[in-house]
């Protein structure tokens, strides 16, 4: 109970933390006076691309899946846009773990394999995500401290692919199992240091088996245009934003912004990412002298259209399945 109450107290810490830098030094009359001369019409468009974006991840994750099963990408596509809902309002990104067991559970497929399938899918994330905040580097920004950054990612990134691979082609867990079970054969309780290690072995495998489609150089293809056709739109979604505003502002900002918010994701916080959230659509602004205040107000747009989209598709997905989000929650907190 302790340990949940300080963890609680180290999000909100960090939460807050973020919130002062962000609003620290800010002008709230022009941040309102900026707010009020959105368009409107810009927010709808701005909904129809985070809809289109979603789309492309559930084809993603139907080609990831083409080894498994046949995906029905208009049942796909709702589950990732209240995958993308939950992990944004509920932690440990819950909405990833919901979409493998909602999919082991409807087609019938271990619910570890799908997970993999998912953990998969954000490994092609993170490559598309370096690819774009690495050509807005080139295009805009081309420093030496931005290239050589860019660079070493990008190193870190090939090295992380060829780990994933190199594991799931020479998957020896049975082997390291195996040992195991043969060195503490004599240990106290060795019946449950064998079960223990079985299971993981099992859960290993069917992990890595949702790596299939990496025997697939056609499904590998179709699987990074995919990927790549989710980032650009989120892409489109600031740029819809910032036109929102009247801003004319090079196109490459929606670039950093993509690479700037996923590594803001990654900081741990509070739900909705609020803090991290905005700091980094400050941090990437203020590359094109962009001051804080419009920065800000193109955050909660871009923000409230995607939670308000995303929301409002899970409420009738989960309705439609008769899934409670109490009991939900309690299943997460029990994996």
């Amino acid at each position: 109970m302790k340990k949940k109450y300080l963890k609680k107290i180290i999000l909100l810490f960090i939460t807050f933390l973020f919130l002062y830098f962000v609003f620290v030094n800010l002008d709230l009359k022009e941040l309102i006076s900026i707010m009020k001369d959105f368009n409107i019409k810009y927010f709808f468009l701005l909904m129809l691309s985070v809809i289109i974006s979603q789309s492309f991840r559930g084809l993603t994750f139907t080609f990831l899946m083409s080894k498994t099963a046949k995906l029905r990408l208009r049942e796909i596509v709702p589950l990732c846009l209240t995958s993308s809902c939950l992990n944004i309002f509920l932690p440990a990104r819950a909405g990833d773990i919901f979409r493998a067991f909602f999919v082991g559970q409807q087609y019938d497929i271990n619910k570890i394999k799908v997970f993999g399938t998912v953990m998969l899918e954000r490994i092609f994330d993170t490559i598309s995500i370096f690819c774009l905040l690495a050509l807005g580097i080139f295009i805009y920004h081309r420093n030496t401290i931005a290239v050589h950054l860019c660079t070493f990612a990008g190193f870190i990134i090939v090295v992380g692919i060829l780990f994933v691979v190199i594991t799931y082609r020479y998957n020896n867990t049975e082997k390291i199992c195996n040992f195991i079970i043969d060195k503490t054969k004599n240990f106290p309780f060795a019946f449950y240091i064998n079960k223990f290690v079985m299971f993981t072995n099992k859960t290993c495998n069917s992990f890595f088996h949702g790596f299939e489609v990496i025997n697939s150089p056609v499904e590998i293809i179709k699987v990074i245009l995919a990927s790549f056709g989710i980032w650009i739109f989120e892409c489109i979604n600031f740029y819809i934003v910032i036109h929102g505003f009247g801003y004319n502002i090079h196109w490459s900002v929606s670039l950093f912004l993509i690479g700037f918010i996923a590594l803001a994701c990654m900081v741990p916080s509070t739900s909705i990412f609020i803090g991290p959230y905005q700091m980094a659509v400050i941090s990437a602004f203020a590359i094109y002298d962009v001051n804080k205040e419009a920065a800000l107000a193109i955050s909660f747009i871009d923000q409230a259209g995607i939670m308000i989209i995303s929301s409002v598709i899970a409420a009738i997905f989960l309705l439609k399945n008769n899934i409670s989000l109490k009991e939900l929650k309690e299943d997460i907190k029990k994996q």
